[in-house]
C-alpha cells in the first residue's frame, strides 16, 4: 500500500484484506457462476441450521438466563469505565442509538410479514390449519420471540463485556478483549487476528445484502411513481444518495452526526406507529398487545429449548435462522454498543440494551403484526398471494392499501427505509472502522473518517453490483454463514461474562 494511501487508510492488513477480497472473490462467484454458488453456499447454510439448530437455541437461553444474572449480581453496580467515568451522551440520545443501531429497518418489514407468514403456513407441530384462529395467535407470540429479550440478549452480553474489559484495560480495539477473564490476551496473536477478522466479514456480508435489500425496495417504489425510469440509473441515484448521507454522518463522529440522525429516525418511529393507530383505529391496533405478551410468555420454553420444533422444517426457517443472523452481528456490534456505554452502571446499560428496545419492539410487532393478521384473516387468499408471488417487502403495502392511504403511507414508509437504512449503516460503518483501524484509538466517539469512507463506498458499489447483475440471496447467506463462528465466540463470551461477574474486582 502506497505511504500516501497508508496515511488516510491506517489499516491492520490480517484483518482488513480477508474479508475485503473475500467479499469481492465471492461476488465475482455469484456473478459469473450464480447457480454453482448459490448450490453450494445454500447446502453449507442448510448443514449449519440441521446440525447447530439446537445448540444455537440452547446458547440464545444460556445468555437470557446470563443477563438476567448480571442485573442482580454485584457487578450491576459497577460503572464502565471506572467510578470517574462520565456519560459522553444523554439517556435519551443513548437510548436512540442502540435502538437505531440493532433493529435498523427489519421492523419495518417483518412487523407485517412474518406474523403472516406463521399465520398461513404453522409449524406442523402446532396441528392447526391455515388462517385458524389458533395460528393468528400462535404467530404473535412466536413473533415476539423472534424480536424480543432473546435476540436483544445476543447482543447485550458481548457489548457489556466489552465495555467492560475495554475501558478497564485501555487496550486496543479487538473483539479478543472479551476472552481476558478466561486467559491472557495478545491483541496481535493469531487468534485474535482471525476472531476479529471472521467476525468483521460476517458483519460486511450482512450490511451489503441489507443494503442491496434497501436499495431494491427505495428504487421500487421510485419507479412505482415513474416506471418509465431507467432500472439502473435509479439504483445507482439511491445507492449514491445513502453512502453519501450514511458517510457524512458516521465521518462527524458518534456525538454529532450519528447521535442526530438516530434521534430524528427514533421520532419518525413513534410518530409512524401513531399515525397507524389513528388510522386504523376501527381495528384496535392496540388490542393486540397483551394476548400477545400472553402467548409469547406460554411459548418463550417451547421455542427457546424446541420442547415441539425439534427437528421442524418451522424451526430451521424461522426460529434457527433469525438466532443464527443474530449471532453473526452480535460481536461487531457489541463493539459499538460498548463503546458508547462510557460512564453508565451495568444496570443502565442492561435496561437501555435489553429491556427498553425489546420492550420497543414488542409494541411495535404487536400495533402493525396484530392489524395485519386482522386484515389478512378477512381477506386470507389476496394476502396468500402478495405474499407468495410479490415477497414480504410488499404486505405492508397490501396493509396500506386495505386501511385506504396506499399513496401517503407510501410515501411516508420511503422516508422511513431510508432513515433506518442510513443510521443502522451509519453505526456499522463506525464499528467496521474502529476493528480493522491500526494501532490505538485516541478518541472512541471519533475514529479515521478515512476508513468509514472506504467501507462506505464499498459496502455501496457492491450492493449496486449484487442488484443489477447477481443477485443479493447469496452475499445474505454468507452472512448467517457467519453464524457459525461467531456461535462459538459467543459460547466464550458468555463464559467469560459469567466469570467476570463472579470476580470484577479481579478483571475491573
Amino acid at each position: 500500500m502506497p505511504d500516501w494511501l497508508k496515511k488516510y487508510l491506517p489499516v491492520r492488513k490480517s484483518v482488513f484484506w480477508p474479508p475485503v477480497l473475500l467479499l469481492v472473490f465471492a461476488l465475482g462467484l455469484s456473478t459469473f457462476y450464480p447457480d454453482v454458488f448459490l448450490g453450494q453456499i445454500k447446502e453449507i447454510q442448510a448443514w449449519i441450521l440441521h446440525n447447530f439448530s439446537l445448540p444455537i437455541s440452547y446458547l440464545s437461553l444460556i445468555m437470557v438466563a446470563l443477563i438476567i444474572w448480571v442485573l442482580f449480581s454485584p457487578l450491576g453496580n459497577y460503572k464502565i469505565g471506572g467510578p470517574k467515568a462520565k456519560p459522553r451522551l444523554h439517556f435519551f440520545s443513548w437510548f436512540a442509538i442502540v435502538l437505531c443501531t440493532t433493529i435498523a429497518v427489519g421492523i419495518l418489514f417483518w412487523g407485517s410479514a412474518e406474523p403472516l407468514s406463521h399465520f398461513l403456513s404453522p409449524p406442523k407441530y402446532l396441528n392447526s390449519e391455515s388462517g385458524s384462529e389458533k395460528s393468528k395467535i400462535f404467530a404473535l407470540g412466536a413473533l415476539y420471540f423472534h424480536w424480543g429479550i432473546t435476540p436483544y440478549s445476543i447482543y447485550a452480553v458481548p457489548a457489556l463485556l466489552f465495555g467492560l474489559i475495554y475501558y478497564a484495560k485501555k487496550n486496543r480495539f479487538r473483539l479478543s478483549l472479551m476472552l481476558v477473564p478466561l486467559y491472557p490476551v495478545r491483541s496481535n496473536s493469531i487468534g485474535s487476528k482471525l476472531v476479529d477478522m471472521v467476525s468483521l466479514f460476517a458483519l460486511v456480508t450482512g450490511m451489503a445484502a441489507s443494503l442491496g435489500a434497501g436499495i431494491l425496495s427505495l428504487s421500487s417504489a421510485i419507479r412505482g411513481s415513474f416506471p418509465e425510469a431507467n432500472f439502473q440509473l435509479v439504483t445507482l441515484l439511491v445507492m449514491g444518495l445513502i453512502v453519501a448521507t450514511f458517510v457524512i454522518s458516521a465521518s462527524t463522529g458518534i456525538d454529532r452526526g450519528i447521535r442526530r440522525l438516530s434521534l430524528f429516525n427514533l421520532w419518525f418511529f413513534a410518530l409512524f406507529a401513531l399515525l397507524f393507530i389513528y388510522i386504523a383505529w376501527d381495528l384496535q391496533p392496540l388490542s393486540h398487545f397483551l394476548p400477545g405478551l400472553k402467548t409469547y410468555a406460554s411459548w418463550f420454553p417451547d421455542l427457546s429449548l424446541q420442547l415441539s420444533g425439534k427437528g421442524a422444517q418451522w424451526t430451521f426457517d424461522w426460529t434457527t435462522f433469525n438466532l443464527a443472523v443474530w449471532m453473526a452481528w452480535a460481536p461487531i456490534t457489541a463493539l459499538f454498543l460498548g463503546k458508547i456505554a462510557i460512564g453508565r452502571t451495568v444496570r443502565e446499560f442492561i435496561l437501555v440494551n435489553l429491556f427498553l428496545p425489546a420492550s420497543f419492539c414488542v409494541a411495535w410487532m404487536g400495533i402493525f403484526g396484530g392489524t395485519t393478521l386482522d386484515l389478512a384473516a378477512n381477506d386470507p387468499e389476496s394476502y396468500q398471494t402478495a405474499l407468495q408471488s410479490l415477497g414480504p417487502e410488499s404486505i405492508i403495502y397490501q396493509v396500506f392499501g386495505d386501511l385506504g392511504h396506499l399513496k401517503a403511507f407510501s410515501i411516508f414508509f420511503g422516508v422511513g427505509m431510508f432513515i433506518s437504512y442510513v443510521t443502522a449503516a451509519d453505526s456499522s460503518t463506525e464499528a467496521m472502522a474502529s476493528l480493522s483501524i491500526r494501532g490505538k484509538v485516541t478518541d472512541e466517539f471519533q475514529v479515521n473518517s478515512g476508513l468509514k469512507i472506504f467501507w462506505g463506498v464499498l459496502l455501496g458499489l457492491i450492493s449496486w453490483v449484487m442488484i443489477n447483475y447477481s443477485g443479493i440471496e447469496g452475499v445474505r447467506i454468507l452472512s448467517v454463514i457467519g453464524g457459525l463462528p461467531a456461535f462459538f465466540f459467543l459460547s466464550l463470551a458468555s463464559l467469560s461474562l459469567f466469570i467476570l461477574s463472579l470476580k470484577p474486582n479481579k478483571f475491573l
